[in-house]
């Protein structure tokens, strides 16, 4: 599973850096910003078709002409399937430019994969020392980092130059599936590491590192969402300029697509019978405008509590249910149960035995001279001689009778 998102996240870190250059040369080209088709955006992603399946060929093909038969059906099918999707845009030219800029970033993919796959056999042989002087291969379609965001705004402050709304709005969403897919990538990559490292040191259990990785990446992602969040309200509320005026030189002008013959069928809008019959609608008040922001805002803020609520809790109940080791707690309730029986204790007043008589009288008079505890290595002897009483004739016969009373078989 892992392995898989792995993938996954390269796979989509490559579509949503090739998807949006189509869209940012036709914007730099086009006259008006309406020139440009709708759902242009969403048609470049066909690069994630290559993509894939060019990674599985590079790691599956064992041999260089399976590789490249491969790599011809899938420039072959996605020549195809750029033929068909162009049909649909406004002009010959774009649909030319369309198909020849998605083969030619096809075609990028499939060599970086081939050198790619070149580069971990040379590496191979590094590892054998049949080639010291080999330095390795980094690809920029692999590895999602979150230094290529900058790309991202570097796209949107040039379509926001050129007057261009859907590259802004192309250049914002790639931005925001490329954060999330970003953290996903480095949440898994960093969790595995720290695993690796854990088997040599502490030895938590891996549920444990998850947990808390995962607590972590839902953070992150809330506090994501709440620095969105004033993007998302002020999309239509954006300054675009337009720096090709500065230059009157440049002809931005692209064939119009009544010059091409384009007939389309005169359909009548719904919308303005009913503006005849009923006038034109009342403007929105400007306090109702205010009012569904505020709301908006006052939802989003309690889910954001709400998920809060729930991460602290989860981290609460993991932390109380298992302990540093990894070992399962089990929290201990008090139970009314019936109480314990009473047990007699033996009688005090029990005669004792010599043996035990003559060690209490011994155990009493070492307590009188000596204060402190004697030590469990030390023999009568240096217990006497510690407390001041080891030549005294009383002592010397009660010393006698202890060492018959605890050493003797018989007393």
């Amino acid at each position: 599973m892992r392995k898989l998102i792995r993938k996954s996240a390269g796979w989509i870190h490559a579509s949503l850096m090739i998807a949006v250059i189509i869209p940012l040369f036709y914007s730099i080209g086009a006259e008006s910003a309406g020139m440009l088709e709708q759902y242009l955006y969403v048609k470049c992603l066909l690069i994630v078709l290559p993509i894939a399946t060019s990674d599985f060929a590079a790691e599956k093909c064992k041999n260089f002409l399976s590789y490249l038969l491969i790599s011809i059906i899938i420039f072959a099918t996605t020549g195809v399937l750029s033929w068909c999707i162009s049909a649909s845009l406004n002009t010959h030219m774009m649909s030319w430019a369309y198909m020849i800029i998605i083969l030619c970033e096809t075609l990028f993919v499939i060599i970086d994969r081939f050198v790619e796959r070149v580069s971990k056999y040379k590496e191979i042989k590094l590892s054998q020392g049949e080639n010291p002087d080999w330095h390795p291969y980094r690809t920029i379609l692999r590895e999602p980092t979150f230094i290529f965001l900058s790309y991202f705004v570097v796209i949107y402050m040039i379509a926001l130059n050129l007057n261009s709304p859907s590259v802004c709005n192309a250049a914002l969403f790639s931005a925001i599936v490329y954060t999330l897919t970003t953290l996903l990538y480095q949440y898994v990559c960093e969790t595995e590491n720290y695993l690796s490292l854990n088997k040599r040191t502490c030895n938590l259990p891996s549920r444990r590192i998850y947990g808390i990785g995962g607590g972590m990446l839902a953070i992150f992602l809330m506090l994501f969402m709440l620095i969105l969040l004033p993007s998302l309200f002020t999309v239509n509320s954006r300054h675009y300029r337009d720096l090709r005026n500065w230059f009157g030189d440049m002809n931005t002008n692209f064939p119009d697509p009544e010059d091409e013959n384009i007939t389309e069928d005169p359909v009548e809008d719904p919308m303005a019978a009913l503006i005849a019959e009923y006038g034109e609608p009342k403007p929105t008040p400007q306090w109702l405008v205010y009012l569904t922001y505020a709301l908006q805002v006052i939802v989003f803020l309690l889910l954001a509590l709400l998920l809060l609520k729930k991460i602290f809790t989860a981290f609460r109940d993991f932390r109380e249910a298992i302990d540093e080791n990894g070992d399962v707690v089990e929290e201990l309730h008090d139970t009314k149960e019936a109480p314990l029986p009473m047990i007699k204790s033996a009688s005090v007043n029990r005669r004792l035995s010599e043996r035990e008589r003559i060690r209490k009288v011994y155990r009493k008079t070492i307590r009188r001279y000596r204060k402190e505890r004697p030590a469990i290595y030390e023999s009568p002897s240096e217990i006497e001689a510690r407390a001041g009483i080891a030549n005294r004739e009383d002592c010397m016969k009660l010393h006698d009778d202890y060492e018959l009373a605890r050493y003797g078989r018989e007393l």
